[in-house]
């Protein structure tokens, strides 16, 4: 999720609260016996201060860890009652079905939900085919090619590419230049801390070596540009699409136009950036925490509809931009505390409405706003948008 006081990267998936946790250090206790989801798991060999590397990175990055960690440790918000789980949040609380509360705890501890997120910042390329996208990546390509022509902000630099989970924890190698590249382990130390996930990972069935949705359900854009890390600043601006996610949307039922609706608001973010209109304006009181992370993705949501529902953009007919509203309403999330909040689902779709409701109001001139313009009649919607009973 995105981080407003540090807007590097912005994800859009957040199900629900608790997304970034207490992860303990303690060794995970061995199991007893052993379940239908596969051995017990031995005890975590942590490497050194492994805690605080995990933070030390997710804040040196910007790059949040893994939006499935709320699924281990759910916490809802009770201050809106009407805020109900959306159909996503049932499918990825059905990812970890059959596993064991020792396996779950290895998922939650050792780092492996966020191995792939990491390692696609990390590695991930155009060209290079183990970040090649495997699903829709015609349509995607093709989108992204359109919202480069579409936002008046220079985006030529931005790199789509795909992130998968049987790539970093299907190969002890390849985690050990994640763990010493970013995590800043010694070779003597990432050697055996890798061997022991991907064996762990490859010992539990539903995992499916790394293949499991859980592991890449997420998408994100990224850019190096206000990172003090050397290695992360030489890197490209990314807009990285998860597997899991695109699983997720098959799943219930909106691929058709899903896929298309991650990316355009991934983008939005890359036209925040560029625009300048990502950190919120000067304001008594200045939204903070969880507001301003919330007006940050709802503008997202306002951009990519603007885009996907405009004549020059992608057009999209009444019954797509149906389904586009439903994908938002979808990732909507009730972690009114959570500093990585992105909306609610009823939030996130009023956003789309909005910004299909501005593309129809300049349909018959053919007029396309500039990003600022539109960012500017978003501030002034946003009260309307974020109110309980609407606009």
């Amino acid at each position: 999720m995105s981080r407003p006081a540090r807007p590097l990267l912005h994800r859009l998936v957040a199900v629900g609260a608790g997304l970034l946790l207490a992860l303990g250090t303690a060794p995970v206790a061995t199991a007893a016996p052993a379940a239908a989801g596969g051995p017990a798991v031995r005890a975590v060999p942590f490497p050194p201060d492994w805690q605080a590397r995990r933070e030390a990175l997710a804040e040196r990055s910007g790059v949040d860890p893994s939006p499935a960690g709320e699924v281990l440790e759910r916490t809802r918000d009770p201050r809106d009652a009407a805020c109900t789980d959306t159909d996503l949040d049932v499918y990825v609380d059905g990812l970890l079905t059959g596993l064991t509360p020792e396996q779950v705890q290895f998922l939650h501890n050792s780092g492996a939900l966020d191995f792939p997120i990491y390692d696609a910042l990390l590695s991930g390329a155009e060209g290079d085919p183990r970040y090649a996208l495997r699903e829709h990546g015609r349509q995607l390509r093709r989108t992204f090619r359109d919202a480069q022509r579409f936002w008046d902000v220079p985006t030529g630099d931005v790199q789509l590419i795909g992130m998968h989970g049987d790539g970093v924890l299907g190969d002890a190698g390849r985690l050990t230049g994640l763990l010493t590249g970013l995590y800043g382990l010694s070779p003597a130390q990432a050697g055996p801390y890798a061997e022991y996930v991907v064996s762990t990972v490859a010992s539990i069935p539903a995992l499916e070596g790394g293949n499991n949705p859980i592991f890449t359900f997420g998408a994100y854009a990224f850019t190096g540009e206000r990172t003090s890390d050397p290695v992360l600043a030489a890197r490209p601006d990314l807009l990285v699409i998860g597997d899991g996610v695109l699983d997720a949307l098959r799943a219930v039922g909106i691929d058709d136009v899903g896929p298309r609706a991650v990316l355009t608001h991934e983008f939005a973010h890359h036209v925040q950036f560029e625009a300048g209109v990502f950190d919120p304006p000067p304001a008594d009181p200045r939204p903070t925490g969880a507001e301003a992370s919330r007006r940050v993705e709802l503008m997202a949501d306002a951009f990519g509809t603007y885009h996907a529902t405009h004549r020059r953009g992608l057009a999209m007919n009444a019954k797509r931009l149906l389904q586009a509203e439903r994908t938002y309403y979808e990732f909507g999330d009730c972690s009114f505390s959570d500093p990585t909040h992105h909306g609610t689902p009823v939030q996130r779709q009023r956003a789309s409405q909005w910004g299909s409701s501005l593309a129809e109001e300049h349909r018959a001139k053919g007029r396309t706003l500039r990003s600022l313009e539109v960012a500017a009649r978003f501030e002034h919607a946003l009260p309307g948008i974020v109110a309980p009973g609407g606009p």
